[in-house]
């Protein structure tokens, strides 16, 4: 198969810090896709970059991504792998430090109608692209040698609407429920999860007064960084951040929820706002944290103890959310640019596929992963990531309003801090969040009924 080559045309791309994507960021980057739409197909320019010699004459296909360090070196691996394996198609990996980073830059390069062509987009930032109409449909480019069900179908589901995929499943995971196994030992805890909050906040009296290796801990490290986390709990208590495209932050048992963290960090002073969730476990500083299935691998690098791991507690309900990232390929690309990215994902998943898992910890999302021997073999030998696979039968995608109001986000990381930090009352910060989300969730409202909504 030979690609016709079509030469970059756009400037340098300048990156800066990673940072939240505050709701102002979030509103100027809605502005800039709001050019894209009704563009024909095939109108948008390739984004800049460097094609070594030995690969100028193949068809280039950009990829932006959103991973940093260890993960940005097995990616890196992973696309080598793919550009020694044929000789039509030459992958560049452009580096963004974080999603935000690369969800703002990506945003404003559809007001110069130049971008990447493959793009790791998150579990909640795809979601605003498709309603721009700016990602391609994938399911026609599917064929009897590479179907659906080359993918879970769990994850598969996620990136569907209205039974055309356009987000695949990559860097997929959970939130896990990890506990210091010398710490529980000590203070005559049982060596298992806590099946329900409640035990989490006996266990927590329980540890009072219990020092590890000469200092005092605390039974549970929170993070503000991250409402990924606090959607899970939200469910747990039955409560949700919405019933489709109707709030239910300031629902009784949303509030419960919160309530939950505000007593637990408060008036029990056994759990806390930490800087870092995975240096204070690591240190052991904290016995327990609730972290992404991804972080397993890093942990255990890290720590100098043994450590278990366990399915999230309940309360009322299951509250496990998937989160990470997937692929999407962009709407306004050239059809021969297309083409070369389908080849690019087809050996991501049937290639690169059990690499990542196996490399960095995150959750098999294809056959090829799922099937791997290595990937058995390490979770026999680790239970820990088998146990990360089996909880996914409890797991669901965040909540609509999570997806499709991006302030959202930003707007439930300041609860949070108040709550976690300054002990807020949270009835009141999340009837205060539901009416600064307002605005913005009627502003969605109308593309979500046309483009979502059955």
């Amino acid at each position: 198969m030979r690609f016709d080559q079509k030469g970059p045309s756009v400037t340098g791309t300048s990156f800066s810090r990673r940072r939240l994507l505050t709701g102002a960021t979030a509103a100027l980057a809605s502005a800039a896709l709001t050019g894209c739409v009704g563009r024909r197909d095939g109108d948008y320019a390739q984004v800049s970059g460097q094609v070594p010699e030995r690969f100028a004459r193949r068809q280039r296909v950009v990829l932006w991504s959103a991973f940093t360090s260890h993960n940005a070196t097995v990616l890196q691996s992973i696309i080598d792998g793919f550009n020694a394996s044929q000789q039509d198609i030459f992958c560049e990996i452009q580096l963004f430090p974080g999603y935000p980073a690369l969800d703002s830059k990506l945003a404003a390069s559809f007001a110069v109608a130049q971008v990447p062509d493959l793009v790791t987009l998150s579990d909640v930032n795809w979601n605003r692209y498709f309603l721009a109409e700016t990602l391609e449909p994938l399911t026609g480019y599917f064929d009897a040698g590479f179907g659906p069900d080359a993918f879970h179908p769990r994850f598969l589901a996620e990136g569907t609407i209205r039974a055309q995929v356009y987000w695949l499943p990559w860097a997929r995971s959970t939130p896990l429920f990890y506990y210091n196994k010398e710490i529980f030992a000590g203070a005559g805890l049982p060596d298992r999860g806590p099946k329900t909050f409640t035990e989490l906040r006996e266990w927590g009296q329980q540890l009072k007064g219990f020092k590890y290796r000469g200092a005092p801990v605390k039974m549970r490290g929170y993070t503000g960084k991250d409402d990924w986390y606090f959607q899970g709990s939200s469910w747990a208590f039955d409560g949700s951040y919405s019933e489709g495209m109707e709030s239910r932050l300031d629902s009784e048992q949303t509030v419960a929820a919160l309530e939950f963290d505000r007593a637990f960090i408060h008036d029990d002073r056994m759990a806390y706002l930490a800087d870092d969730i995975n240096a204070d476990f690591a240190a052991g500083v904290t016995a327990t944290i609730c972290n992404s299935t991804g972080a397993l691998t890093s942990l255990l690098k890290a720590a100098t103890f043994e450590f278990g791991t366990a399915f999230l507690p309940e309360q009322d309900a299951p509250g496990v959310p998937t989160g990470g990232s997937g692929l999407a390929v962009m709407r306004n690309s050239t059809r021969t640019r297309k083409q070369a990215t389908w080849e690019l994902i087809k050996y991501l998943a049937e290639k690169g596929a059990p690499e990542w898992s196996l490399n960095t910890g995150y959750l098999p999302v294809t056959t090829s992963s799922l099937e791997s021997p290595k990937i058995k073999e390490r979770n026999t030998a680790t239970p820990a990531y088998q146990v990360a696979q089996d909880q996914l039968g409890r797991a669901r995608q965040a909540d609509v309003m999570r997806r499709y109001v991006n302030e959202t986000i930003s707007e439930m990381l300041i609860v949070l801090q108040k709550v976690y930090a300054s002990n807020a009352d949270p009835a009141e910060v999340l009837r205060e969040a539901n009416r600064n989300l307002d605005p913005a969730m009627q502003r969605v409202l109308p593309k979500y009924r046309r483009l979502v909504a059955s």
